[in-house]
């Protein structure tokens, strides 16, 4: 008994000490970040990099292809795709299939990552003829699962946000909206999907309005948001010179997954200027209070009858409820070249500046008062960038040298380090807390929050892993925040989750705990909260019995 208490604590002690040291990797020194470099070497000769995926988990997704030497904008018709995790451990997916002309010549492929290590490979097809989109369904071990049919050739795939909801199609709109289709994560063995419900996003009725363009973006807790552009329609109308018209007038809608009917368009900004063009070009979550959306405005100037024309940037801030919260211009100084403006999950915004003729890349972090705090670049030799939303960490890679890429990672300035252990800035302690041994009797567990909460829709579960990165770890127990089971204490701070008792009945086993987004809203805008990823809140049951 003892000598395997001190092994079942040894490799507790391993694990927490590589959990240690993938964070410090991931996220070291927070409140002066370093650079990390990286260097992946390709096993199969003539790869060459074609995009990265990252997921908020911390792994890398490279797409590898070959190219056609007779045609740049065509490939091979083949599938390769690496994983690099945040421990190092790289899986290789080589898939044995073979795809048709129509989606690689020119290029008319994708791929999302679905839930229990699925990806869907996205691409055109002809049957009969007739051009469609489909899916191929493949796990991490380069297995083909099943193929279906997704819909029209303009159809287009995104995920739900959040992988365990299933993914979204999305008709072509037209002028009355647009209809999408919900549809499932893969069977976990036949890889069937069924379509849960379709909506429809329907165009606000506005008499003397023609609409003109739509955005959607996704929502946190895996529904999607859908914004709708209208224009004053001046020559179906005989009030024109009517100072109070508004010219262009901006509306929001919500779908939350399980329901399907989106919530009533709110509109949400209108002006009286008779602008050229309104476009949107960005939305993000903003940590607990809504939506920030970057709105680029066309005016034409009229000047001692000398016209020119100049595009602004806004920022427009909104809350799911529909409720307006601000439009401010984006200085001129930020805004003078093609750049990218998104909110970070610690506080404050990057903003990314672009230049043509260049791959080249600036960035700067403000905070929330848009101040200048950091900053950095990625050189011209950087051919591609992306970034890991969650942790606020960029990454440029370099451009390929035979079978070699070079990976710089830039963790960025955190202008609030709370929560940094659980990836969320809202999570003040847990208990138990991360590495933490239990007792296995324990009948709760507790999350504190740095502010006030309500209890929501989404999903408390707990897991026990399995120690194969390839099967789903075993559930143990999962509640609705709705259930009332759940609690919120006296405190308005910290939510009690009760446990079945046979939830942590294994003595010597691993267990963590994910939080959906959405498990918890802010009290005070009744905005979802985000939620914990899975490995992150980790703990274990130990193998001593006390008898009474």
């Amino acid at each position: 008994m003892l000598k395997m208490f001190n092994l079942a604590k040894m490799l507790i002690i391993f694990m927490y000490l590589t959990s240690i040291c993938c964070f410090f990797i991931s996220s070291q020194n927070v409140s002066s970040p370093q650079d990390i470099l990286y260097t992946y070497e390709e096993p199969i000769d003539g790869l060459k990099l074609h995009d990265t995926h990252t997921l908020s988990k911390g792994t890398l997704m490279i797409w590898m292809t070959f190219d056609d030497d007779k045609d740049p904008s065509c490939m091979l018709p083949y599938f390769y795709l690496r994983l690099i995790e945040r421990t190092g451990r790289i899986t290789y997916i080589n898939l044995n299939y073979t795809f048709p002309p129509e989606a690689v010549c020119p290029i008319s492929m994708d791929f999302i990552p679905l839930n229990y290590n699925y990806i869907m490979v996205i691409y055109v097809k002809s049957n009969n003829g007739v051009k469609g989109k489909y899916g191929l369904i493949i796990n991490y071990e380069s297995e083909i699962i099943n193929e279906i049919y997704l819909g029209n050739v303009n159809d287009y795939i995104i995920d739900s946000g959040r992988l365990e909801k299933g993914f979204i199609r999305i008709e072509e709109h037209d002028k009355k909206g647009a209809t999408l289709h919900w549809l499932s994560i893969p069977d976990i063995t036949t890889g069937k999907v069924v379509e849960h419900g379709s909506s429809e996003f329907i165009v606000p009725n506005q008499l003397s309005y023609t609409f003109v363009n739509s955005f959607n973006f996704n929502l946190i807790d895996g529904g999607i948001g859908y914004a709708y552009i209208l224009k004053y329609d001046e020559m179906g109308s005989l009030a024109t010179n009517d100072p109070n018209i508004q010219y262009w007038k901006i509306y929001v809608s919500f779908l939350r997954e399980g329901t399907y009917l989106p919530t009533t368009p709110s509109l949400v900004y209108q002006t009286t200027t008779k602008l050229n063009s309104v476009v949107f070009n960005s939305c993000t979550y903003n940590n607990g209070v809504g939506y920030i959306c970057i709105v680029s405005l066309n005016n034409t100037i009229t000047n001692r009858n000398e016209s020119r024309t100049e595009v602004n940037y806004y920022r427009l801030d909104f809350l799911t409820t529909g409720a307006f919260i601000q439009f401010d211009m984006i200085p001129k100084e930020i805004s003078m070249d093609v750049f990218d403006f998104s909110s970070l999950i610690y506080g404050g915004f990057l903003v990314r500046k672009y230049y043509t003729n260049t791959t080249a890349m600036d960035f700067s972090i403000l905070d929330n008062n848009g101040n200048y705090k950091s900053g950095g670049s990625f050189g011209p030799e950087f051919v591609h960038t992306n970034m890991f939303s969650r942790n606020g960490t960029l990454l440029g890679i370099k451009k390929q040298i035979g079978n070699k890429l070079e990976i710089l990672l830039k963790p960025l300035l955190r202008l609030n380090n709370q929560g940094a252990e659980y990836d969320n800035p809202v999570i003040e302690s847990t208990k138990p807390a991360i590495h933490e041994f239990i007792d296995s009797s324990i009948n709760e567990i507790t999350i504190k929050y740095a502010i006030p909460v309500r209890l929501s829709t989404a999903n408390i579960s707990i897991f026990q892993l399995n120690g194969d990165p390839y099967k789903p770890n075993l559930l143990r127990q999962t509640i609705s925040g709705n259930s009332k089971l759940c609690t919120v204490g006296s405190d308005n701070h910290t939510v009690h989750i009760p446990i079945f008792r046979s939830s942590f009945n294994q003595p010597n086993a691993s267990y963590h705990v994910i939080i959906d987004n959405n498990f918890v809203i802010s009290q005070e805008r009744n905005e979802p909260l985000l939620g914990i990823n899975e490995e992150t809140w980790m703990f274990s049951t130990s193998n001593i019995y006390i008898f009474f």
